[in-house]
């Protein structure tokens, strides 16, 4: 599906062979635990330390011990008491002791570009680093469509996605890396292990406490990827993935260090595992806090109480529980609650909470998140191989879907007729006269001796003019397939006529959803689970988190018409009747309700009829076992989709 470009950006062989070599060819002996290090006599003069970094809006101004000063793009990965090797311009080094060529490009901007199809269309897609005002700004507008808005602390490197047409922005998404924290129980369990990366140069025989603070900064990781919703569902997600796992083997370092791995937590990779295309796997889940929360915030509450205060120091994590045993000794005071109420409530019933207290409190409780982890070099994917078999091997992200292989739906001969009293006005009258059509009552075939063989997890297309008899060839195979006896009805004025020869099954069409009520509402009354209902708005295309909990009536057309198509498929039927198919969607997001509806219809063994105007749109992205084009003169042909 998409097309890979060599960039001229690729990085090349060093401008500056002598110093690099001289650099190489001196290196300590390894030891356990350790990183290969050179010594600092050995470093060549022109090599020179960071001194002053400024950041200038879309760039970045660096100045060097010798003076010099050098302009790069904002988030060039440099910093104060770095080392990199001023050379021509734009060209620059970082030195980075732990590789064996001892360093690594920081610019000119990192680039790719990829091509992927939408209906027909084949757009280029360009993932960079930023380098103009207009991309910061472009990113900067994305990162509102993040549900977490801070800016992130500490070294990072945003890759943008880029697109060149008219209807959609010039920037559609990003990726941001990041260094990771030095706890994670689910990278600890898999990095325990004897490990020796010789691209990196690092080594250690099992993963405690110490060897993280060494080598924590030897996993990077990606913080933040966020896609413009319009074309969320046509692959960027997993080109962003892609474009992260290709520049953090290539350009990501902290600390001395090169990284081996990259890893991503996010509680949507439960719904949508977009990473996995890029060859990210499950490793685990975070713990959360929910066993040593209460445990926690007694101890701290405890000690205030006795005028001991809160213990001093302790690093990010007890600076967190302090904030978080403030607030909870605040609402109490406020409330006159306890601390065990407060936090029942926060972790088995947080609707019971005002609105405002919910809002204060509800980041003091971390619920298990996925954790998805990648090898960017050999010793690291064969590390995670082996690691994952031993340790691993019964980890599933989803309950495996029910088989419907053998579903079957045979109507035969389907023939539909309409039906009415002609209009006794003179005009009428004065037309019937002139065209011949003088009778009590009009009848027209729609459709005639129309067969119908479906299968669970095919799709079937049905295109024709309008007035062909899309829509009432729908409603006619409802009601016999899925039974009139369980109140199915046919459109009034129709008749319908056919051979049934199987039995009735469970039908579901598409209807508009209720006004007042969220999408995570209606799915949970129709008895979904949280999980199953957001990884099931996900697959619809409504992966935002902030449309799951927002009224259908806020929703835009397109994002109610996605809505209705997942209460559709919550009811698990066995053929899944949509008419108008896609009929209201931009190209965009068109191309990813087929997509995801072809994934939908395969896994559940679902057996899927739509019906549109224009097929020929969609047809690339739908890819339908079957193609039915019916014409205005009651004829139809089958076309061959092999």
């Amino acid at each position: 599906m998409f097309n890979r470009i060599t960039s001229s950006n690729d990085r090349g062989p060093s401008l500056y062979p002598s110093e690099v070599d001289h650099l190489s060819r001196k290196t300590c002996e390894r030891t356990d635990n350790s990183v290969s290090r050179r010594p600092k006599d050995n470093i060549s003069h022109s090599w020179q330390r960071v001194v002053r970094r400024t950041v200038e809006g879309a760039a970045v101004k660096i100045t060097l011990e010798s003076g010099e000063a050098r302009t790069l793009h904002r988030f060039a990965l440099v910093g104060l008491k770095d080392r990199v090797n001023p050379g021509p311009a734009p060209r620059l080094l970082a030195f980075v002791p732990n590789v064996p060529d001892g360093s690594v490009v920081v610019s000119p901007v990192w680039q790719r570009e990829q091509t992927v199809g939408v209906c027909g269309r084949k757009l280029s897609i360009i993932t960079k680093e930023i380098e103009t005002p207009e991309e910061l700004a472009g990113y900067d507008a994305l990162t509102q469509h993040h549900y977490r808005t801070g800016i992130s602390v500490g070294r990072r490197a945003i890759i943008i996605a880029k697109i060149d047409t008219e209807d959609l922005p010039s920037v559609v998404g990003f990726v941001e890396i990041t260094s990771c924290f030095l706890v994670c129980v689910p990278r600890k369990r898999i990095l325990d292990a004897p490990f020796e990366d010789s691209k990196r140069g690092i080594k250690w025989d099992r993963w405690d406490i110490e060897t993280a603070k060494k080598f924590t900064n030897a996993t990077a990781r990606i913080s933040r990827c966020v896609v413009y919703p319009e074309v969320r569902g046509i692959g960027i997600a997993g080109i962003l993935a892609g474009a992260a796992r290709d520049f953090a083997t290539e350009r990501w370092h902290i600390g001395g260090l090169r990284p081996s791995f990259l890893e991503i937590t996010a509680e949507m990779l439960r719904y949508w595992p977009f990473v996995e295309n890029a060859g990210f796997v499950k490793i685990g889940e975070t713990e959360g806090n929910g066993d040593r929360l209460e445990k926690s915030m007694m101890y701290l509450l405890g000690r205030k109480k006795e005028n001991r205060g809160f213990p001093k120091g302790g690093g990010g994590i007890l600076t967190m529980h302090r904030a978080h045993a403030a607030l909870l000794e605040d609402t109490m005071k406020k409330r006159d609650w306890s601390v065990e109420n407060i936090l029942a409530q926060i972790k088995k019933s947080p609707e019971n909470l005002s609105v405002k207290d919910w809002v204060t409190l509800h980041g003091i409780y971390r619920r298990p998140k996925p954790v998805y982890m990648l090898g960017l070099t050999t010793d690291a994917k064969r590390h995670l191989r082996e690691r994952l078999s031993e340790e691993l091997s019964d980890n599933e992200l989803l309950h495996p879907p029910s088989n419907r292989a053998e579903l079957r739906v045979l109507v035969k001969e389907i023939t539909t007729t309409a039906s009415c009293e002609a209009d006794n006005s003179r005009e009428a009258r004065q037309i019937q006269e002139a065209f011949n059509l003088v009778s009590e009552r009009l009848d027209t075939v729609i459709t005639k001796n129309v067969d119908m063989d479906l299968r669970g997890g095919e799709i079937t297309l049905v295109t024709g003019a309008s007035g062909s008899g899309k829509s009432l060839l729908l409603n006619a195979l409802a009601w016999h397939a899925g039974g009139y006896r369980k109140g199915w009805k046919l459109t009034s004025g129709i008749q319908s006529r056919a051979s049934v020869d199987t039995p009735f099954v469970k039908v579901a069409t598409l209807a508009s959803p209720p006004r007042n009520k969220s999408p995570i509402a209606l799915l949970s009354a129709l008895g979904m689970s949280l999980s199953d209902a957001m990884r099931l708005l996900a697959s619809a295309g409504l992966g935002e988190a902030q449309l799951f909990v927002r009224p259908s009536k806020t929703l835009s057309s397109g994002q109610c018409y996605r809505l209705s198509l997942a209460l559709a498929l919550a009811k698990k039927p066995h053929l899944l009747l949509i008419d108008r198919f896609c009929e209201s969607l931009d190209i965009y997001s068109a191309a990813a309700v087929c997509r995801r509806l072809r994934k939908e219809v395969e896994r559940r063994g679902t057996i899927a009829v739509v019906a549109m105007v224009d097929g020929d749109r969609i047809l690339s992205e739908l890819r339908p076992q079957r193609l039915l084009r019916l014409f205005p003169n009651a004829e139809h042909k089958w076309m061959n989709q092999g």
